[in-house]
């Protein structure tokens, strides 16, 4: 009775442990290459890291063609949003809350953030919201016909010398 018992706690807490992985929204492999996307009427095909970094800054808050830049992110805890502070912005999720919060305090106009909990759900946010843009893994967004991926710096994510490996 005892070992049936432990066994089942055993198997409770490993289905726990993976619904809080797949709700933090952990990618695939912690290497895996990140991804770029966008609603599939974007004007914009490729973008620059330097422009990138300008949208998660704040600093450019609409797309060539007007509409207004929404940012699809996930929480601060999710692995997914820290690769993508640390290989774009170079900064961890304090600094950078701290860096919107500045923003704000300082009457600028911080970017136009939604959190969700997952790849899969930024990226069928994106798909809904003609101006948003996440950055989710590579594999997940492959896995999509409903978004764009971007090109950065003219290359996709499955391309030698992408910057978001």
């Amino acid at each position: 009775m005892a070992t049936r018992r432990k066994h089942l706690i055993l198997v409770a807490g490993l289905a726990v442990a993976m619904a809080v992985r797949l709700h933090a929204g952990e990618p695939s492999a912690a290497g895996a290459p990140m991804a770029v996307i966008v609603h599939k009427t974007s004007p914009v095909d490729n973008i620059s890291l330097a422009d990138l970094r300008k949208l998660l800054n704040g600093v450019t808050h609409v797309w060539s063609d007007s509409t207004p830049v929404v940012l699809a992110q996930q929480p601060d805890t999710a692995a997914t949003q820290k690769r993508m502070l640390e290989l774009i912005l170079k900064t961890t999720p304090a600094n950078y809350g701290r860096q919107l919060f500045r923003i704000q305090f300082q009457g600028g106009l911080p970017p136009n953030i939604r959190v969700l909990n997952s790849d899969a759900n930024a990226i069928t946010f994106v798909w809904n919201v003609p101006g948003a843009v996440s950055i989710v893994d590579a594999g997940a967004a492959a896995a999509s016909t409903h978004v764009k991926v971007l090109k950065v710096d003219g290359k996709l994510p499955s391309e030698q010398g992408y910057p978001l490996q």
